[in-house]
């Protein structure tokens, strides 16, 4: 196997020992050459091994300040875990967990801390239920779960992260209010409905998510705290886009150098090396942009003047949309540099490539980024 790329960044030893650490335990619990055996269709495996994983690798509080039992650390730190699943392809979703424990910071105590030590401990994982299509990351531009006195109704449709019974944390309003839901799954099954959707990423569950009179815990939290969870899980599964790149990337090096024609292993060809310099180009650009988002999320909090958090939001949109980019480029190569079995089943190339189609429409396309980009550069200049 070749050198793993993200070796030859400069990191700090406290963030270099994280990634190390990170990557290790994955790999004790989930390796991404199951996934040949792995078949498209199986909920309930996706189910045991998000939570397997969830507990193996205590991911879940890795935002929750130590005081209620996590981790403590920050987004950049998340941002390593996320690139470092997405690299393994791990069924997993961060998302969920770090964007609740976002928008819980700013909710009143004792509540609080009540959930945020749940995020930490429970050993099922946390979904953010925010709908997969919205790109603007704005409450106000959604239908929210309308709560009245403790009971929720919603109709949330392409919610990712949706398998087995997790903990729900809901966008909500209670009269004029706006705030967050919380609901134990398993104490309302039976007033909660989901209808999976079809999506090329068989490890990642999307559903639309229904609550009928669910009984839940409403906790009222700025606006501005759900557009800031949007913005770190739009790093986070940009990150993973990255380390799904950087994979396709090692991969093509390391059979490049293998396959031989003409006596010269066929990674030396002219055609060929251009093709995986210019994906390798497009990963840099990719994972120089979502790390200096996650930098410049760590330094925005609901303190901070708006103009600050707009200038967050671009960064956060110039790393979704690059990421997606540079995971296009490298999966797309990866299955035309393996020749006759790049297409197949037993070739991962396709895995990634799937990732890409439903990871980049999460919270808005690359397209659409680019779209919100220019809008916001505009309405800047004047």
């Amino acid at each position: 196997m070749t050198t793993n790329i993200a070796h030859g960044y400069r990191e700090s030893d406290e963030r270099r020992e994280f990634r190390a650490s990170t990557s290790g335990a994955l790999s004790r619990i989930w390796r991404n050459d199951a996934l040949r055996d792995f078949p498209d269709t199986a909920e309930s495996k996706l189910a045991e091994l998000n939570s397997d994983i969830h507990r193996n690798l205590a991911l879940g509080g890795i935002l929750v300040a130590e005081e209620h039992g996590g981790l403590g650390a920050t987004p950049e730190f998340a941002t390593v875990a996320a690139e470092e699943l997405g690299a393994g392809l791990a069924p997993y979703d961060l998302l969920g967990a770090c964007m609740t424990a976002h928008v819980l910071n700013s909710a009143p105590v004792p509540d609080r801390d009540l959930w945020l030590r749940r995020i930490a401990e429970e050993p099922r994982p946390f979904v953010f239920a925010w709908p997969g299509k919205d790109s603007s990351w704005n409450i106000r531009d959604l239908t929210p779960a309308s709560v009245i006195r403790e009971t929720a109704w919603a109709r949330l449709t392409y919610v990712p992260g949706l398998v087995g019974e997790p903990f729900l944390a809901v966008p909500a309003r209670r009269d004029d209010e706006f705030g967050v839901t919380l609901i134990d799954w398993a104490a309302a099954v039976d007033r909660i409905s989901v209808t999976e959707v079809a999506c090329a990423d068989t490890l990642r569950a999307i559903g639309h998510l229904v609550l009928d009179g669910v009984e839940c815990t409403f906790l009222a939290v700025p606006e501005r705290a759900f557009t800031e969870a949007l913005m770190l899980g739009a790093i986070l599964l940009s990150a993973e886009m990255v380390g799904a790149a950087r994979t396709c990337i090692e991969r093509m090096v390391e059979y490049g150098l293998l396959r031989r024609q003409f006596g010269q292993p066929i990674i030396t060809f002219q055609a060929l090396k251009h093709a995986v310099v210019d994906a390798a180009v497009d990963f840099e650009r990719a994972r120089a942009s979502v790390y200096r988002a996650a930098r410049r999320a760590d330094a925005t909090s609901v303190d901070v003047p708006d103009g600050d958090l707009g200038e967050a939001l671009m960064f956060a949109r110039i790393a979704k949309a690059s990421a997606g980019t540079a995971l296009r480029s490298a999966a797309k190569l990866s299955i035309q540099l393996h020749g006759g079995t790049g297409f197949t089943w037993e070739n991962l190339s396709h895995r990634y490539l799937k990732k890409w189609v439903t990871a980049n429409e999460l919270f808005g396309s690359a397209d659409a980024q680019r779209r919100l980009i220019y809008a916001q550069a505009q309405s800047g200049a004047r």
